[in-house]
């Protein structure tokens, strides 16, 4: 059996046209309402970040799976596109957080320090991921793509953010290191050359732990295509398979 009767033997999941009109309805009209209500460069914003959802979503693009697939089985594939997203965005935007403007627009980074504070925020949000079944990107990925148990943990989700700013300034209160802006105490130039050695170290480290892992053969590359047939049609199937992420 040659290659191409195999495709052409393999199940595609049918286009339905019902989400996606909905879908494309609700993102016009809130695009629109926030230009009016607000300005246009919030209705801007706003295609901007439904782009970028329709993105990962299409890309099944996650961030803590990648980290758990890395640890759990050996597999750095994630992890490494991962760097590749954080290097290209540090390569965009550390010029413009360097220059302080934009299209006469005032940028600045947001600076925060690292403390108690940090750490018992991290330890909660791992108890509450895995409880929940995906992290904050996750849970709107997978919401986003038809799963409606995420429904639950988004709602909880929420709720414990709205908690949290309850109590912010206890937290607010607590030890914590100074925060550190590589920008504005190194420059344009080394913070991004460190940045990027930081980046490239992890990527290096995921490649040789899969390369042991898995032998050099099977070590997977940060592109291919994770199902057969045209994009349009591998993820707007309805109903989606959703992967926990």
């Amino acid at each position: 059996m040659t290659t191409a009767t195999m495709e052409g033997a393999l199940p595609r999941p049918a286009f339905n046209l019902k989400p996606v009109g909905v879908a494309l309805m609700l993102i016009v009209w809130g695009a629109v309402h926030l230009g009016a209500a607000v300005a246009w460069r919030q209705g801007a914003l706003f295609l901007v970040g439904a782009g970028a959802g329709v993105v990962l979503y299409h890309a099944a693009f996650g961030f803590t799976s990648s980290w758990r697939a890395m640890i759990a089985e050996g597999r750095g594939d994630g992890l490494r596109a991962q760097m590749l997203m954080l290097a290209v965005t540090c390569a965009v935007f550390l010029p413009v957080l360097a220059h302080g403007q934009i299209f006469g627009q005032t940028v600045r980074g947001s600076v925060s320090p690292v403390g108690v504070s940090v750490l018992a925020g991290a330890f909660l949000f791992g108890v509450g991921m895995q409880l929940g079944g995906g992290c904050a990107s996750g849970t709107l990925y997978s919401a986003g793509g038809g799963s409606v148990r995420m429904f639950a943990t988004l709602g909880a989700f929420i709720a414990g953010s709205v908690i949290g700013a309850l109590h912010m300034p206890f937290w607010q209160a607590t030890p914590a290191l100074e925060p550190v802006s590589l920008v504005s105490s190194m420059g344009l130039a080394p913070s991004l050359g460190v940045s990027l050695l930081l980046f490239g170290a992890v990527a290096l480290v995921s490649w040789v732990v899969e390369r042991r892992r898995h032998g050099a053969g099977n070590v997977r590359p940060v592109w291919r295509r994770g199902v057969r047939g045209r994009w349009w049609q591998a993820r707007w199937a309805w109903p989606p398979s959703i992967s926990r992420h």
